[in-house]
Order: structure tokens, then C-alpha cells, then sequence
């Protein structure tokens, strides 16, 4: 079982402090993206994406709430 904490951007220092308080045993990262990257209508045409390509939409939702979110994702 691999556990991953995602830190909003503006949290460097709670990114900074989780991979100091958990060393090896949880990988840190800091999210990079910064929002919805679609821009609809742009080019007339109709949405060629089907949905969401986010497996875990609430993760977005508790990193913009709380700052950071664990995911414990399967081996």
C-alpha cells in the first residue's frame, strides 16, 4: 500500500514538514496543477473529452478545503 499526501501549492511549508515528520515512509507532493485547463467553446466545436479524467475528483475538493489530502492507492 503506497499512502501520498498532495499539498495545495501555497503549502510549501506543510509539504516541507510532512516529508520531514514521515521521511520514507510517505512520498509528499505538491500539486501543480491550477484548475480546469479546458477552455470551452474556444474553437466552436463541440467537447471532445468525455467527462472528467480525474479518478478521484474529492481529492481536488479536499486539498482547495483543507490544504492537502492523503491518498492511499493500492500496490
Amino acid at each position: 500500500m503506497r499512502r501520498l499526501f498532495i499539498v495545495s501549492r501555497d503549502s510549501l511549508t506543510l509539504a516541507n514538514y510532512l516529508r520531514a515528520w514521515f521521511a520514507a515512509d510517505v512520498d509528499v507532493i505538491v500539486d501543480r496543477r491550477q484548475g480546469e485547463r479546458r477552455q470551452r467553446g474556444v474553437y466552436g466545436g463541440s467537447e471532445r473529452r468525455r467527462g472528467d479524467r480525474r479518478s478521484r475528483p474529492h481529492v481536488d475538493k479536499e486539498v482547495k478545503l483543507t490544504s492537502y489530502a492523503l491518498v492511499i492507492l493500492p500496490d
